[in-house]
């Protein structure tokens, strides 16, 4: 898909996923009871100045570039229409660089000048016609100078949109209008999309999340959402899929990946009868126990690593001094502190060492119950019962076998005596065209060699007659 028509994509989306969202919050999150919305001229005014502008007077050009659509949302209280009024005019446009698209190059970032050469439009309205809240979107989003200005304008509030690389949306809405019923209209993704996202960023992490987790933290930064949002679609996700688990380790939530789920969740409350009962654990409690263990054991590992690195750099850095030092007592300074930091070393590389065997103890054994689980699970069928059900199967094909060949054999023929002497009669109507169809053929081919031949003579004797 070539970029205009990609940007035109993307154009269609934002605008059906706002008209969405839109019915979707009337009368329930947002204060009207009614709404319109209405096409507006603003967006091919925008993309003809442009094309003047570039000395483009395609009018085909004009209805292949996107960024062509406006739309204005009208928002109303009240049910009949002398007793209701406009309470909200929002006005939603894709900002698409022309230039760019006309050249073959991908949609940039739109830049402070694009957004109020578009705002501008909005001061030649008519007071009661302007918006009250301007949405822009941009598929290659907007630059630093462009997000100032738009916090920077106050009437209307502008609110900016930009795709994500992992699906979502990133939205910049101005203080004010965050705290307001208004700021849903934006959050154009449902529950689905962001459990999709979710998955996503833990798939793109699958290492760390079998190994020593990933922080909440990290995933809010990932999927752009605060640290509660997060942590929701979490517990959300760990219900939905019984091999993700939730740790609290250094005061910070993690979520893991254990490599053995529990079968039924129904059987929840009989495990906490067993808790309470202090009865032996079943196999995916221990596996999950030995999990969390494990994941532990990777953080604190993590940690070491770092504190390694950083011993490793100064040894690295001391040797390098060391070489380089013009004078012996500069050389001795050097070389005390090397011994210390090998000191370190040592010992930091033996901690290391205890938590990889204390790790892969661990991981072997959590590899075997799992393996054991997992076969003991699927209810395979006994070597007997194997050979019973072969020898039963041999069986069926040898009768089935039997009852072909013999249907075959005493296949009774369909054709009536009447009806083979009218095919036969057929048959020799075939063979009778045939014959004069090949009969024909050589008195056509003769034709024209006894007509050519005579010609050739009569050439050569008019030649001396003339002369």
């Amino acid at each position: 898909m070539d970029e205009p028509r990609r940007v035109c994509a993307f154009e269609e989306q934002f605008h059906r996923q706002l008209a969405a969202q839109a019915h979707r919050l009337i009368g329930r999150v947002l204060p009207a009871s009614r709404l319109t919305i209405e096409p507006l001229p603003d967006g091919v005014e925008h993309v003809r100045a442009a094309l003047e502008r570039l000395a483009k007077f395609d009018r085909g050009l004009l209805s292949q570039l996107p960024g062509t659509q406006a739309v204005q949302l009208r928002f109303f209280r009240g049910s009949f229409w002398p007793l209701s009024r406009v309470v909200a005019r929002v006005r939603a446009q894709v900002l698409a660089p022309v230039e760019e698209l006309i050249n073959g190059q991908p949609a940039g970032p739109v830049d402070r000048e694009q957004l109020l050469a578009a705002l501008a439009r909005y001061e030649l309205l008519r007071r009661r016609e302007r918006p009250t809240v301007a949405i822009f979107a941009s598929p290659g989003g907007f630059t630093a100078d462009a997000r100032a200005a738009a916090f920077a304008h106050s009437s209307p509030a502008v609110i900016l949109m930009a795709p994500r690389p992992d699906g979502g949306w990133e939205t910049l809405v101005p203080e004010p209008l965050r705290r307001s019923a208004w700021a849903k209209l934006v959050e154009l993704e449902t529950e689905d999309d962001l459990q999709r996202r979710l998955h996503y960023h833990l798939e793109q992490n699958a290492g760390r999340l079998d190994s020593r987790g990933i922080p909440v933290s990290e995933l809010a930064d990932l999927l752009g959402l605060s640290a509660g949002q997060t942590e929701v679609l979490v517990r959300q996700a760990c219900r939905q899929n019984p091999r993700l688990m939730t740790l609290v380790l250094d005061g910070r939530l993690h979520v893991c990946r254990c490599p053995l789920g529990e079968v039924d969740h129904k059987m929840s409350i009989w495990n906490r009868v067993r808790k309470l009962l202090r009865l032996k654990p079943t196999t995916t409690e221990r596996v999950r126990l030995l999990t969390a263990q494990r994941i532990a054991l990777e953080q604190q590992r993590e940690q070491v690593d770092g504190q390694l690195r950083r011993l490793e750099a100064e040894e690295a850095e001391a040797l390098a001094k060391g070489a380089a030092a013009a004078s012996q007592a500069e050389k001795r300074q050097i070389a005390g502190r090397l011994i210390r930091v090998r000191r370190d070393l040592r010992r930091v590389r033996a901690q290391v060492q205890v938590y990889s065997q204390q790790i892969d103890i661990l991981g072997t054994h959590i590899h075997n119950l799992t393996l054991a689980e997992q076969g003991r699970r699927i209810e395979l069928p006994s070597p007997e019962e194997l050979t019973r059900q072969a020898a039963e199967a041999e069986q069926v094909i040898k009768e089935l076998a039997a009852s072909a060949d013999l249907a075959s054999s005493i296949e009774a023929a369909a054709t009536s005596p009447l009806q083979a002497e009218e095919e036969a009669a057929i048959l020799a109507e075939f063979d009778q065209i045939a014959s004069r169809a090949a009969a024909a053929t050589p008195q056509t081919v003769e034709k024209p060699t006894a007509a050519k031949v005579p010609e050739a003579p009569q050439k050569e004797t008019a030649g001396p007659e003339t002369v």
